[in-house]
């Protein structure tokens, strides 16, 4: 496009949005006539510009054609607006400028003042249209000296944004050697990489030389920075060779390229710098509490789990400490990944059993047995079991390996026999737990609401759920937003075997044992879908009975119409007791009941989409679980006589035997009065078929407390709202303590609300973020919380101000909830 084009571009663009065009152009380089301008301009009046027509112009434009297009042409310099006799007009109308440097001034509406000494000092940027181009895109309004300079950098190392942090990411991201560095070669031939460094060093508080290495003396004080924040104590040498008088604006650098998807570049950075300068040797002469704090390594995590399980095997941990330190550790960056977090889930168990050990010293106090079962003896099997599945899957099991034998041999020599000594004690005695019993629960649970309400039940039982892992399910469902959950233990039917749980849970009357057709309820066979619908259908017509894996492989449409009008739905999920019961599969009995757990929760999520109100989620009876093989001294002679059903744990017939290490029951102890029914005592199994580890049957805790979840879907509940508790919010220190009050406690009605947090001037974030998880409860006094925000170092004014900005988030990302505006009061940064 030649001048006189785009002359006439601008003219018909003031004439689009002004309906009249007024044109100055100050041409020094006459590069056209003011004839040549008339003949091929006729939509404008041509004026030239000259010392004695100033005055007339003024008159004519402003009075006498005020609807008329100009042109002012002067083959001059512009004058200085002090000097400009048509400033006035000048500002309201528009400058044309036809020269390149003055075209482009346009293009990147940028000022001429700005633009020209960049373009004689660095004559090779802008010898390239695609460098040019790159420039126009990101260049802001108006941009100064500085902000020019940052986008002239952004444009040579193809950052998205004239950020200088992006721009140091992007060189350290190809290498720390200058002369391997295209980035760098492109500044230092197109711009300059002793300016470069110059704006990076003075953004991160450092010198840097371009004869040292520069980008690896950088990402050394950026390492170093992040890791002093958070450390309690000073390692000399680092902080005399990278010391920065912006620590925070490094740490935060550091902070959010960890989160940023080119991460793993960083990550093999710290891991060799921790290599280079022997950070084991030097954390290892500190206390852990030095330490702790410090998410720069992950040798930090390595000596915080060697530390545990030394304090472990040596018995001098503190037990609430190293609890506390693991949970917090697992939200840390490195403890959070996936070999780290198994080390650490695994040792939570462990530190956890020997917190629970001394409650074993006082079950022989307790008036009901598998009452106080259920109020906290069961903690002791679910961490047991936790911990031997998290071991079990462990990369460096060798490091574990003295504690897993260690509370291995504590649970199954000196827990399970405490526990099976009292419950052999106790069974001599008659013992009839005063839990409400299995055969109680359709009766009391389900009959009740039938009668009285029109909402649709849904009961899920889970073949072998031990109530431990049903509290652990219980935990997880408490957490729903729109549903609240409730679990009691019941007292499985002794034995505790599958045809006779199934059928205690089913509406009867009485329960016996048929020689062919199992257990029967009334008079009526309970094996098998069919014949278990049928007894439900007998006291609620509208009832459905599937396996539960049956309906969630259901499209939505199709279960709604199988569900259509229904009011009970009985569904069997069966994932331990199929793995459990198989001597092949035994061994991964606690990898199903993980598994189980994660079904019933995508259960109650599915159902809660089918509009279940109501769901009971319960089981036919638990299991005892062994790893270390069983020796014969824990066998026991099979029963003899007329056995009509049996397993290792028990045996029904008539004219049984009773060997010795089992019991024969009273007819108080078991719903099924037409039989003798034998058990094995202790944690004995007979001489017969099955898997020997993997047990049910007996009446141990474990076999024979179940699970009894109700859940309800409620509507959801609101999340609590925080208030910022600060009559003062003035800052006056780049380290910035902030005090929270949560305004309700988490009930039904309100939940927890997890929040991110971190402060903003304008778009730029000048702190590291915190996130926060608010779900206190008490009173107002308890539902208090500080938090620390590290401020970027540089100047700020006094009394201008930022924002503490505060967003929720939720499943479906970040959503903004509160901003709170703060004053900057930070007088040392003045000396």
């Amino acid at each position: 496009m030649d001048v006189i084009e785009k002359l006439q571009e601008k003219i018909q663009q003031e004439k689009d949005t002004k309906k009249r065009a007024i044109v100055f152009w100050y041409d020094p380089q006459a590069q056209v006539s003011v004839d040549e301008l008339k003949e091929q301009l006729d939509e404008i009046e041509v004026r030239k510009l000259t010392n004695h027509n100033l005055f007339q112009l003024k008159v004519e434009i402003e009075i006498q054609r005020t609807t008329e297009s100009f042109l002012i042409y002067s083959d001059k310099v512009k004058p200085a607006d002090k000097e400009n006799m048509l400033l006035d007009l000048l500002l309201y109308s528009i400058e044309f400028k036809a020269d390149e440097t003055a075209m482009l001034t346009e293009t990147l509406q940028v000022s001429d003042n700005v633009l020209r000494p960049k373009i004689e000092q660095y004559p090779l940027f802008f010898d390239s249209k695609e460098r040019k181009r790159r420039l126009s895109k990101i260049l802001p309004k108006q941009a100064d000296d500085y902000h020019f300079e940052l986008s002239m950098m952004a444009a040579l190392v193809k950052a998205p944004v004239p950020d200088l942090r992006v721009i140091v990411r992007l060189l350290l991201l190809e290498g720390l050697r200058v002369e391997e560095s295209e980035l760098l070669k492109q500044i230092k031939r197109n711009f300059s990489i002793e300016r470069t460094l110059e704006i990076i060093g003075r953004y991160f508080g450092v010198s840097l030389e371009t004869d040292n290495e520069p980008l690896m003396e950088l990402l050394n004080v950026l390492i170093y920075q992040h890791f002093r924040q958070n450390a309690g104590f000073t390692a000399d040498d680092w902080e005399v060779k990278w010391a920065s008088s912006s620590p925070n604006v490094c740490a935060l650098f550091i902070e959010e390229w960890l989160q940023h998807s080119d991460r793993d570049v960083l990550e093999e950075y710290i891991k060799e710098w921790e290599r280079v300068y022997h950070v084991r040797d030097v954390l290892s002469k500190q206390d852990i509490e030095n330490y702790q704090r410090i998410d720069t390594f992950p040798v930090i995590d390595v000596l915080i789990i060697e530390k545990c399980i030394d304090e472990l095997i040596h018995q001098t941990i503190h037990i609430e400490e190293r609890l506390s330190l693991i949970e917090q550790r697992l939200h840390k960056y490195w403890g959070s990944k996936d070999k780290i977090k198994a080390l650490y889930n695994t040792l939570f168990e462990a530190i956890r059993i020997e917190k629970l050990k001394p409650v074993i010293n006082r079950i022989h106090l307790q008036e009901d047995f598998y009452e106080s079962y259920g109020k906290s003896l069961y903690e002791i099997d679910q961490a047991y079991r936790k911990f031997m599945y998290h071991f079990t899957r462990l990369a460096a099991k060798e490091m574990l390996e003295e504690i897993a034998s260690r509370l291995t041999n504590w649970y199954e020599n000196e827990y399970l026999r405490r526990l099976s000594e009292e419950m052999n004690f106790r069974l001599e005695e008659g013992y009839v737990s005063k839990l409400m019993p299995q055969r109680a629960f359709f009766s009391k649970m389900i009959l009740p609401i039938l009668e009285k309400e029109q909402t649709r039940i849904f009961v899920i039982i889970s073949d072998a759920l031990r109530f431990e892992a049903g509290y652990e399910l219980h935990e997880i469902l408490k957490k729903r937003e729109n549903g609240k959950s409730s679990i009691d233990p019941m007292a499985a039917s002794y034995p505790t075997y599958t045809q006779l749980g199934m059928a205690s849970l089913l509406p009867h009357r009485e329960l016996l044992a048929d020689d062919k057709r199992g257990i029967l309820a009334d008079g009526l066979s309970t094996k098998g879908l069919d014949n278990r619908r049928h007894i439900l259908q007998s006291v609620e017509p509208q009832t459905e009975v599937l396996k539960l894996k049956e309906l969630l492989d259901m499209k939505a449409s199709e279960a709604d119409q199988l569900l259509k009008g229904k009011r009970l739905v009985y569904l069997y999920h069966d994932h331990i007791d199929a793995l459990g019961d198989s001597a092949k599969s035994e061994s991964e009995t606690y990898g199903a009941v993980h598994q189980t757990i994660q079904d019933l929760q995508y259960a109650v999520d599915r159902l809660s989409r089918l509009q279940a109100k109501r769901i009971f989620i319960t089981a036919d009876h638990g299991f005892l679980f062994q790893f270390k093989q069983i020796e014969n001294y824990g066998k026991i002679s099979a029963v003899e006589g007329q056995v009509m059903d049996h397993n290792r744990r028990f045996a029904i017939g008539h004219n049984l035997t009773v060997p010795e290490g089992s019991i024969k029951l009273n007819e108080r102890q078991t719903p099924l009065q037409n039989v003798e029914v034998v058990m094995a005592k202790s944690l004995n199994r007979f001489k017969t078929g099955g898997g020997l580890r993997f047990i049910h049957g007996g009446a141990l805790p474990q076999e024979a407390v179940v699970p009894l979840i109700d859940y309800r879907r409620i509507e959801k509940g609101q999340p609590v709202d925080i208030a910022v508790a600060m009559i003062n919010k003035v800052i006056t220190n780049y380290r910035i303590t902030v005090s929270f009050y949560q305004e309700q406690s988490i009930t039904d009605i309100y939940t927890s609300r997890k929040v991110l947090m971190a402060f903003y001037q304008g778009d730029e974030r000048i702190s590291n973020e915190v996130e926060l998880v608010f779900d206190l409860k008490g009173e107002n006094r308890d539902r208090n919380r500080q938090v620390s925000f590290n401020l970027v170092e540089k100047h700020y004014k006094i009394g201008e101000t930022c924002k503490l900005r505060i967003e929720t988030v939720t499943k479906k990302g970040k959503e903004p909830y509160l901003e709170e505006e703060f004053t900057m009061r930070l007088y040392e940064a003045l000396y």
